[in-house]
């Protein structure tokens, strides 16, 4: 006799859903978990509660009445301040669901008097999320569409996408994938529109869970490395873990072992990364052994769950992946021919996943106890175990498990083989059929998402476009605008400059009429001091000098008054030479320069007084830029200073220097002659007249004299004249 367990397939090396649910739970759903277990006294015995309907029945009347009564305004406020108190006492795991439903609807007739905010709509997705697995779903659907709608009036896609996630969990749940993978992926499209790229890729994974579901690992695959980027960019380490880890599922599922080693690979690399990891470690280790089952290593894939086996205190918390490392770790010794002591294993995972309801686990342990059987050679327990698990796994809509109950049934029970085959394929095409419609549906989907993706890119696009237009033309607008004003400012410019230019040209007319005047002037000037000078001057001259040499005699009176009037000649000859010489100076200056003036009028001295002298002239620029005012003035202290060496000094050489030192124009005059005694000296007009036109100058005038060595004078005077 053939044993079953060598002819039938393998059943349970197929993840079971409970497993599933709670990774997609934990990581991404982000719903309380709808099992909480507490420990018994017993280490392999786990429970929910103790259901004592007469212990609460006092607390369901009160609830009951206050679920009805109408609350007044007055009361509003504080039965917003009772919505935590209800919904947290709903949350107790030792009360009934039928009274953790009615807290939850105390908590809900709350919200009726609150404001139609965001806050409101925060509390009913707690109360939806709390109802989701309560087994009310009249309930569940009357709140979450009401947040549903509430979001929608706020006109939040944060809030929208939430509520899309709701319901996505919900009839996940429910095993209705097409609704919840349409509602994923709303969520995912209002996610991806606020850029929220972690919870986008939350929704990804979801879709590629539910894909993996329905055999459509290609879907998921796609689907799975998209969430992936997603949380790289985030930098979320967990989900990315969970998503190489169900890479890996995949690839067996599959039968690609090596793709799912690696993937495998990259998922406990990123185990280093996370905090609290132990049961995920554990996990893994599961995962790798039931991968070496399938390839056929059963003492290698027993050595990882050993492994895992080993850190009861973790399995302590998680009953459901112990049960699971004990049943895989005994069939995996059944596969290898070592069924000694294996029975107690799997009687623990057995009794273990009833207890805390674990009802696909249940299936699988009763088809591994079949399969246990049948290669010990009972068919007839074996066939009652399966008969169990095909009832089990039909009213609990575990369609892939029934499979595997029909086809192990087929093999054991002879007289009705034909029959469980035939069952067995049309469930088999149903099955596929399903499959294929969901897979066509969520084509569908992905293509409409697509569609959407390029639409918003396009309409993305256009927006850029026509942004960048609006700007384009504003600017050009503004640079219109600018150019006007400007073409106005440069009209108004040149206005001004062309009225400017005819002031400038009047001005220039009146003063080339004025320099005419002036040249008319200057000529008349120089004629009339070449007039004096050539003619009266010299004539006076020559009567003065004919006069002085005429022999004379007479009283001592007449002569005298003779002299005072050769000196007054003589005087009146100064006076008509220093007019000529005015009359003259400011042409001469203008044609011969200040310097070439001065030297003229040095020499001019140095041949009557027959004395040798130096002139030192710097900074002539500065001295020709003099207003001729002041050039006169220098003119005049000069020639009366010469006019008193040739009197008084008898000097031989004399030493003359223009300076400019720092802010000050500075004059000297040094004389080698018979000096005098300052103190004994009269005052008289000579240096009277030098001090008064030092003065005009704004400066000042210094005068230094020794006894038979000479005299220095110096004029000094500011040079912002």
């Amino acid at each position: 006799m053939v044993l079953a367990g060598s002819t039938v397939p393998n059943p349970i090396m197929k993840r079971i859903e409970i497993h599933n649910s709670l990774i997609l739970r934990e990581a991404f759903c982000n719903r309380k978990a709808f099992l909480t277990f507490v420990n018994s006294p017993y280490v392999l015995i786990m429970f929910t509660y103790k259901q004592s309907y007469w212990r609460e029945f006092p607390l369901v009347v009160s609830l009951t009445l206050l679920l009805f009564s109408s609350p007044g305004p007055a009361q509003s406020i504080k039965k917003l301040s009772d919505f935590e108190k209800y919904y947290n006492k709903s949350q107790e795991d030792s009360l009934s669901p039928q009274t953790r439903i009615r807290l939850l609807k105390i908590s809900y007739q709350v919200l009726k008097h609150t404001y139609q905010d965001s806050l409101k709509y925060s509390q009913i997705s707690k109360i939806v999320e709390a109802s989701s697995h309560l087994q009310d779903s009249a309930f569940f659907n009357s709140v979450a569409s009401e947040g549903l709608m509430l979001a929608q009036q706020l006109e939040n896609p944060s809030l929208l996408a939430d509520a899309h996630w709701n319901y996505g969990a919900y009839y996940l749940r429910e095993k209705k994938f097409e609704s919840s993978y349409s509602h994923y992926n709303s969520a995912f499209k209002l996610f991806s529109s606020i850029k929220n790229t972690y919870y986008a890729g939350k929704m990804l994974y979801n879709m590629a869970y539910i894909s993996s579901q329905t055999n459509d690992f290609t879907g998921a695959e796609i689907l799975l490395f998209r969430s992936i980027k997603n949380f790289e960019k985030a930098e979320k380490h967990k989900q990315l873990y969970l998503c190489y880890n169900l890479l890996g599922t995949n690839a067996d599922d599959m039968e690609e072992y090596e793709k799912a080693l690696v993937y495998y690979t990259k998922a406990a690399a990123i185990l280093t990364k996370i905090e609290n990891s132990e049961y995920y470690q554990l996990e893994l280790w599961n995962n790798m052994g039931v991968r070496l089952h399938k390839l056929g290593q059963f003492k290698q894939a027993v050595t990882y769950f050993d492994k895992a086996l080993s850190r009861i205190e973790t399995l302590n918390s998680h009953p459901s992946l112990y049960a699971k490392l004990l049943d895989n770790k005994a069939f995996s010794l059944l596969a290898s021919g070592a069924a000694v002591n294996i029975k107690a294993s799997m009687e623990t995972a057995l009794a273990l996943r009833d207890s805390i309801g674990d009802t696909a686990g249940g299936v699988v342990s009763r088809l591994r106890f079949a399969s246990y059987y049948a290669k010990l050679g009972d068919t007839v327990r074996g066939i009652t175990y399966a008969k169990e698990a095909y009832k089990r796994a039909e009213a609990n809509q575990l369609t892939r498990d029934v499979l595997n109950a029909l086809e192990l049934l087929a093999a054991l029970d002879k007289a009705n083989s034909l029959s469980y085959l035939q069952n067995h394929i049309a469930l088999d095409k149903a099955l596929n059929a399903r499959d294929r419609n969901l897979r066509n549906k969520f084509t569908a989907i992905k293509y409409e998402t697509n569609k959407y993706i390029r639409v918003n890119k396009r309409l993305f696009r256009q927006r850029l476009w026509i942004t960048i237009g609006a700007a384009t033309v504003t600017l050009l607008l503004l640079l219109i605008y600018l150019n006007t004003r400007q073409r106005v400012k440069n009209k108004e410019l040149l206005f001004e400059r062309e009225q400017q230019q005819y002031n400038e040209d009047m001005f220039l007319m009146a003063m080339e009429n004025k320099t005419t005047l002036e040249r008319g002037r200057s000529q008349e000037r120089l004629r009339i001091s070449e007039e004096l000078h050539d003619g009266i001057l010299a004539r006076l001259f020559a009567i003065r000098f004919k006069w002085s040499f005429i022999a004379l005699k007479g009283s001592t009176e007449s002569l005298e008054q003779h002299k005072n009037s050769i000196d007054l000649l003589t005087e009146i000859e100064s006076e008509i030479r220093n007019i000529s010489h005015d009359l003259r100076n400011d042409l001469i200056w203008d044609e011969l320069g200040f310097k070439n003036e001065i030297e003229n009028s040095i020499k001019e001295r140095s041949e009557i007084g027959n004395f040798q002298f130096t002139l030192t002239y710097k900074n002539s620029e500065e001295w020709e830029h003099l207003d001729y005012l002041y050039k006169i003035n220098i003119c005049r202290m000069l020639d009366e200073i010469l006019q008193n060496v040739i009197k008084h000094a008898s000097a031989t050489n004399v030493a003359i220097s223009f300076l400019v030192e720092e802010d000050n124009f500075v004059i000297s005059v040094t004389d080698n002659g018979k000096g005098f005694n300052k103190g004994l000296a009269r005052k008289g007009i000579g240096l009277k007249n030098l001090k008064a036109r030092a003065k005009k100058l704004n400066g000042e005038l210094t005068v230094n004299s020794m006894i038979g060595i000479g005299t220095t004078i110096g004029i000094q005077f500011p040079k912002n004249v």
